[in-house]
């Protein structure tokens, strides 16, 4: 009959393949594995060293062969004075167990006698006082009662706890290091399933690579499994609601900009500034729907990315003069756009997409002219750079001289619809998805983009893979 079940379920272990009893079962076979070790090293140190000193065992050996020296000489006086001069109790016996010097013996060490021991004896592990006999060349014997001092016996108790704290931390240690090492593995593909999820793979799944080992850990993994596959199913909704809402407002809005520009036509001249303002607001409208569906395919992958080489001195050059005119207007006339050039224009040629690296620097240029301020100054610049892997990397910095943003809101200004109430002027409107666009077509392009307030105002640099001069032209699909 099986009694596996029943003692599991009496010490509420759960199930053989969960958690408590795998953990119950671990420590259970730790603590038997320390026990039988401790016995067998016990026994082991036992057999080892409980026999006389190798010193005391030469002193002895001496002492015989003093005393059969003096028993050739025939003196029982001088036998009997070396006797007595021996630091431990020692008597020359003959055959009858009589003292050949004549000294007397005291009783209990002569009860002792019967139980005598040879020189190669092996001790009992407590601490007594045995008589060691020992036989002479003359047919005598010398028997000498061994010190309770130098038994071996007498430090057992510390060589018997050092053993059982080694071996209970050697056992323990090793045990833990293998337990952890089994509920780690799946812990760390939790992990990064989760860091995935975060950072927006919606279709990270975990119940096949966690396994059945650990039933806690497989019903983890099915509710991650549920949780993602519920929050891709969601994030697809809102993603084809945001594009088809946005599809569905382009008609309208051309219907109203066609009627503004009938209207316009027939009205009165006195009409035409109220019509403008509403051609006004319905452009803005067209802006905010190219925006949500340019944001919407990079976020979803559908945009057909076409990586080359650019040359981002060229297209930084052609951005900055197409954005001159805007700064003539009344919002910008005060701002000052400057692009530093540099005279080797061949060492800033990137892996990218031309299309791409055209609106991240339009979206870059327009947020910084609309919340930098009115007197700001904006600069764009180029740097090269190689990291510790000798990997390549051009950084376009556009930076303004505005007052920047506050730290706590700098990780959030890449979100989609975010804008930060404070640290910047809003005047100029925006819709909080200009920023968004630059981190996703910059993820497609495997580069990097990151905030940061600087002494003189704020930055935004964006990180490009640079293009060797010995690299062949490749185009890449994403």
């Amino acid at each position: 009959m099986n009694t596996l079940p029943k003692l599991t379920a009496s010490f509420h272990l759960g199930s053989k393949e969960g958690l408590a009893f795998k953990l119950f079962s671990s420590f259970a076979v730790s603590l038997f594995i320390i026990l039988v070790l401790q016995n067998l090293a016990e026994a082991a140190l036992v057999r080892t060293l409980l026999f006389i000193p190798q010193s005391i065992k030469t002193q002895m050996i001496d002492m015989a062969e003093q005393a059969d020296t003096l028993l050739k000489a025939d003196d029982p006086k001088a036998l009997a004075q070396w006797e007595d001069a021996q630091s431990y109790t020692v008597f020359v016996l003959d055959k009858d167990d009589q003292v050949v010097s004549g000294r007397a013996m005291h009783p209990h060490f002569r009860f002792k006698l019967r139980f005598a021991r040879d020189i190669n004896t092996r001790f009992d592990n407590q601490v007594n006082q045995p008589i060691i006999a020992i036989p002479l060349v003359s047919g005598h014997r010398i028997v000498i009662k061994f010190p309770h001092e130098y038994h071996p016996a007498r430090t057992f108790a510390y060589y018997f706890i050092a053993i059982k704290v080694v071996i209970a931390l050697l056992i323990l240690g090793v045990l833990s290091l293998l337990l952890a090492r089994k509920l780690q593995a799946p812990l760390n593909k939790l992990q990064a399933a989760s860091h995935q999820l975060a950072e927006g793979d919606f279709t990270v799944r975990v119940r096949q690579t966690v396994g059945d080992s650990v039933t806690e850990f497989k019903v983890l993994a099915d509710s991650f499994d549920h949780m993602a596959q519920r929050i891709e199913a969601l994030t697809a909704k809102q993603q084809r609601l945001i594009r088809d809402v946005s599809h569905e407002l382009k008609t309208p809005l051309a219907r109203h900009e066609l009627a503004l520009h009938l209207l316009k036509r027939k009205l009165p001249a006195e009409y035409h500034t109220a019509l403008q303002r509403l051609d006004t607001e319905a452009n803005e409208m067209n802006t905010l729907v190219d925006e949500i569906l340019a944001f919407s395919q990079l976020e979803t992958g559908r945009y057909q990315t076409q990586l080359g080489a650019v040359d981002l001195h060229a297209v930084c050059q052609q951005q900055v003069d197409e954005m001159q005119h805007h700064l003539q207007s009344g919002l910008h006339a005060g701002q000052r756009l400057i692009f530093a050039e540099e005279t080797d224009t061949s060492a800033y040629r990137v892996i990218a997409d031309q299309a791409l690296v055209n609106r991240v620097l339009k979206n870059t240029l327009t947020n910084a002219m609309k919340y930098a301020g009115a007197d700001a100054i904006i600069t764009v610049s180029l740097h090269r750079h190689e990291n510790q892997n000798q990997e390549k990397t051009v950084e376009m910095r556009v930076s303004d001289t505005g007052k920047g943003i506050a730290p706590e809101h700098l990780p959030s200004i890449f979100d989609p619809f975010t804008r930060v109430q404070a640290g910047r002027e809003k005047s100029a409107g925006g819709y909080g998805l200009g920023l968004a666009i630059v981190k996703e077509s910059m993820a497609i392009m495997q580069g990097q983009v990151k905030a940061e307030n600087t002494p003189e105002g704020f930055m935004l640099i964006m990180t490009f893979r640079a293009k060797e001069e010995n690299e062949a032209e490749e185009r890449d699909k994403g």
